[in-house]
């Protein structure tokens, strides 16, 4: 394994005409994934597709748009707010799986939100998947669209409030597109944050990709979505995120095999990653 995508959704239907051609070219390329769950059957799928395969883990958890605002429509927050949305009991078994190595991707999704009291369950959701997190020592693999300071807050807090416990709230900001002040604070809370292909035609993330120290990067596709130059428009998947890692060092202006080996010895710290 030379790479690592971090964060790819292999168990999607994209991927169902040619799943085993999607391997082959990752083991071509030397290419190691953290396949995401976004619920429970999806984080099923991810473990099972992690098992069979060498060079790829699992994340389990509930992606903050799965289930809440169908809550908010059939039940009404009022009658939500007491019940468990995570079920720590059905996702046990999954996480004693030594090829799980994160929870999520949870987090906060304001981009489509209908009801503000939307937010209020998603905020209870991504609490709950952060105590199961601590509780499993595992690190967080985070969702933040149109919501970084309210994750950042509610992160935060949690570090404050943790005492010895602190040191186990660690994770990942996938797909970061953030501003240098929110970068800051993940850093302060021992958070990395990941890029994907969306650096390769776009400079709106070049100042961050800058200001960040090496030790703090990951790189990830977010496959099937957003391919990169020169694959753009196509269905992206796991080897592309090769193109990612050449623009974080083309940005950075370092050389490309430490910009490599320095992504894949991230992960391994932030993840564990074991075969």
């Amino acid at each position: 394994m030379k790479y690592i995508d971090i964060h790819c959704h292999l168990d999607f239907p994209d991927y169902d005409k040619d799943r085993d051609g999607v391997f082959a070219r990752m083991v071509d390329k030397q290419v190691g994934v953290i396949t995401i769950g976004t619920d429970l059957e999806s984080s099923k799928r991810a473990v099972e597709i992690a098992e069979e395969n060498e060079n790829v883990w699992a994340c389990i958890g509930i992606h903050p748009n799965e289930g809440a605002p169908s809550l908010v429509i059939r039940e009404g927050l009022s009658e939500v707010r007491g019940d468990e949305l995570f079920s720590a009991e059905e996702f046990q078994t999954l996480v004693q799986n030594p090829k799980v190595v994160a929870i999520g991707e949870c987090g906060l999704d304001y981009f489509r939100i209908k009801d503000e009291s939307e937010k209020d369950i998603q905020k209870k959701l991504f609490i709950e998947q952060i105590e199961f997190a601590l509780k499993h020592n595992k690190p967080l693999m985070l969702h933040c669209r149109n919501s970084y300071d309210d994750v950042l807050d509610i992160l935060e807090s949690y570090k404050e409030a943790a005492g010895p416990e602190a040191e186990k709230l660690r994770g990942n900001a996938h797909f970061f597109a953030g501003d240098i002040e929110q970068a800051k604070r993940f850093l302060d809370l021992g958070f990395s944050m990941s890029f994907t292909g969306v650096i390769t035609f776009t400079h709106d993330y070049d100042e961050v990709i800058k200001y960040l120290p090496m030790n703090a990067i990951m790189s990830e596709t977010d496959a099937p979505f957003v391919a990169p130059v020169p694959y753009r428009g196509k269905r992206n998947e796991p080897p592309y995120v090769i193109e990612v890692v050449k623009k974080i060092a083309e940005i950075k202006g370092i050389d490309k095999a430490f910009c490599r080996e320095t992504i894949l010895q991230n992960a391994k710290n932030m993840f564990g990653l074991l075969k």
